[in-house]
């Protein structure tokens, strides 16, 4: 018998539809990529409410966009909250509350990409505004370790995406479309939405035609719902044009776009290798072409010309320089064929004072560049595939080439002999390195260790016990730190928020930068004489919980701690040099004098000492670590 009455047999199969409904009766085990795991846990850690809105059978390597809907609370911190889980964020105007983050995962050589929403828009330029969002996120369900949309919220929501964002029922979404109106009713909350918006049985009416099958008619339909919609206001109107108009400035990322060039001699694939690096990334990217020499058909009467080839030359040197500037400016990654470091190779030659000149200005107007790609290949090997010059010259630039890397502290060697995309694959990872930093290089492998992980670790000497125990961890602990705590404690756990570690108690918590949330689950998963490590910065924001070192000091103190201690994180809690106890006047002051010839330190100096001198410094220090060991009554006390 059909489990979807008015349904064919071999449409409404039980089977058909399997992938798409959860077993709420057995344990539900995806496959998830350890990345968006991390990303999982880390929206988890914020104590705010979250949804993968859709494909939780597809996590593994996904094909497409993570669709996530997030609580507005956790949005101004949502890109420092990535950040930690490896993902940057590409800002793209005119898109709603989209927000749009990407991660590169060397090891697969694939891009994962996270559409985060906090509202529950429709249409091309998101203008159907639902206001669905709230409701959605509170009658969410537990998968494993996701969180879904209500089963009817969800039939409700793919059904609109589909109706109003796509505008017709592709061939491969047959299915999901026939599961979802089969699933969905009249009487659910989305549907009353609809009701109310449209008029009384207005639901019903979509249910019914997409039950039907009758799939042809479903663009009309969803452009009389649209026109409908937008009928009695002007806002849904006001809003697509404007989004329309905000879309032509195109994506960008925050700040400054990285610029990446590469040197080789001709027939190394350096052209190649950057149109596979800009069709493979999905990071906005512009090709600038920096070639100062390259001939031309013109060369006959150019250099019949006085002063034509230098003119020439300038004019390269203006063009491709602020070009790369420019894009750089916009926020772009500049993908640069050639740079001005091509002045830089030795040459047998003694150059003329003009040549000279216009080599400084090219080197002087041309940006640095972030990372230089110097592509490695024989002579023969070049020759042969475009055939130009001759073997042995192509070998002695090779050489020429190889030696100029030695002298760039960005050039990093690639050897080119290899097919064109596994020549892509490595660029892409240095590219990603370059734009995310060596700390986050690499978050499928968390094994490699930085040098500021290891300092990071460097608490673990202000706890009085030899051995750590069992380690418990949250807060925006990211891939790396995460594998850094596997060397104290091999099953070091990350504390679930959703109490699933059930009765595990900790010898060590670790906390980076928690919310009081998250710092009561520490407290209550702490083991009696336990220790608690708390990494926390200072912050001026409204909210709940401490805002200073001195109070998460203090906050450990009414909750029973004993042997609380402030350690002053200098320069910073990402990037610590030095772990200052701040009970030590000494130690702060000798500290403030040696970072007083840092940037903008003769101004802070005087700020520092002030501090210390009123007794405030607790309160000035701007990162730290806290740590307090529980007495056995602790548990029993109310944190504050």
């Amino acid at each position: 018998m059909s489990i979807f009455p008015g349904l064919p047999d071999s449409v409404a199969h039980p089977n058909r539809f399997a992938k798409f409904i959860p077993d709420s009766g057995a344990q539900f085990e995806p496959n998830i990529n350890p990345v968006l795991m991390s990303v999982f846990r880390t929206l988890e850690d914020t104590g705010q409410s979250w949804i993968l809105l859709r494909g939780e059978d597809d996590l593994m390597h996904p094909a497409g966009d993570v669709d996530l809907l997030v609580s507005r609370k956790v949005l101004p911190r949502l890109d420092r909250v990535l950040e930690a889980a490896g993902f940057r964020r590409v800002m793209a105007q005119g898109h709603g509350s989209h927000r749009f983050y990407f991660c590169y995962l060397p090891n697969e050589d694939s891009w994962i990409k996270l559409d985060i929403v906090s509202d529950i828009d429709f249409g091309k330029f998101q203008e159907l505004r639902t206001g669905l969002a709230a409701d959605c996120l509170r009658r969410r369900v537990a998968h494993g370790p996701l969180w879904l949309p209500e089963l009817r919220d969800k039939a409700w929501l793919q059904i609109l995406h589909l109706v109003l964002d796509k505008g017709h029922i592709a061939p491969e979404r047959v299915p999901v479309a026939l599961w979802a109106a089969a699933v969905a009713s009249a009487s659910d909350p989305v549907a009353d939405f609809l009701d109310r918006k449209f008029g009384k049985g207005k639901a019903q009416d979509l249910l019914d035609l997409l039950g039907s099958g009758n799939f042809q008619v479903v663009p009309a339909a969803a452009a009389s719902l649209s026109g409908n919609w937008t009928r009695n206001t002007s806002a849904p109107k006001m809003i697509s044009v404007t989004h329309r108009v905000l879309r032509r400035v195109g994506p960008y990322l925050k700040g400054r776009g990285p610029v990446i060039g590469v040197l080789a001699p001709d027939g190394a694939g350096k052209t190649t290798l950057l149109v596979e690096l800009q069709s493979h990334s999905p990071l906005p990217s512009t090709y600038v072409y920096m070639g100062l020499w390259s001939g031309s058909r013109h060369d006959p009467w150019v250099r019949r010309v006085p002063g034509a080839v230098v003119a020439r030359k300038v004019f390269r040197i203006l063009r491709g320089s602020l070009t790369a500037r420019y894009v750089s400016f916009r926020g772009r990654l500049v993908l640069m064929d050639r740079l001005a470091e091509d002045t830089l190779l030795a040459s047998p030659e003694t150059k003329s004072r003009l040549g000279a000149l216009t080599d400084a200005l090219a080197l002087r107007l041309q940006p640095t560049p972030d990372l230089v790609l110097v592509l490695d290949a024989p002579g023969e090997l070049m020759f042969k595939r475009k055939g130009e010059h001759s073997p042995q010259i192509l070998e002695e630039w090779r050489a020429a080439y190889l030696e100029l890397a030695g002298n760039l502290p960005t050039a990093r060697i690639v050897d080119a002999s290899r097919s064109a995309s596994e020549v892509r694959k490595e660029a892409s990872s240095l590219m990603w390195r370059t734009l995310v930093g060596e700390e986050a290089a690499d978050p499928a492998e968390p094994a490699r260790l930085p040098l500021h992980l290891w300092t990071l670790l460097d608490w673990r000497f202000l706890l009085p016990v030899a051995q750590c125990g069992r380690v418990g961890y949250g807060g925006h602990i990211g891939p790396d730190t995460a594998a850094s705590l596997s060397l104290l404690d091999p099953g070091a756990t990350r504390i679930a928020m959703d109490g699933s570690t059930g009765a595990v108690e900790f010898d060590l918590v670790l906390l980076s930068q928690p919310d009081l949330l998250l710092f009561e689950k520490g407290i209550r998963s702490l083991s009696a004489d336990g220790w608690i490590c708390l990494q926390v910065k200072r912050k001026f924001t409204p909210g709940r919980g401490p805002h200073t070192l001195g109070g998460w000091k203090r906050a450990l103190e009414r909750a029973g701690f004993d042997e609380v201690e402030i350690h002053w994180l200098v320069p910073t809690l990402e990037h610590p040099e030095r772990l200052v106890p701040t009970a030590s006047e000494t130690a702060v002051r000798n500290t403030i004098a040696h970072y007083s010839s840092a940037r903008f330190g003769k101004a802070k100096a005087p700020v520092a000492r002030l501090a210390l001198r009123l007794g405030l410094f607790n309160i000035a220090a701007p990162a730290g670590i806290v740590i307090g060991r529980r007495v056995e009554e602790a548990g029993h006390q109310e944190s504050a």
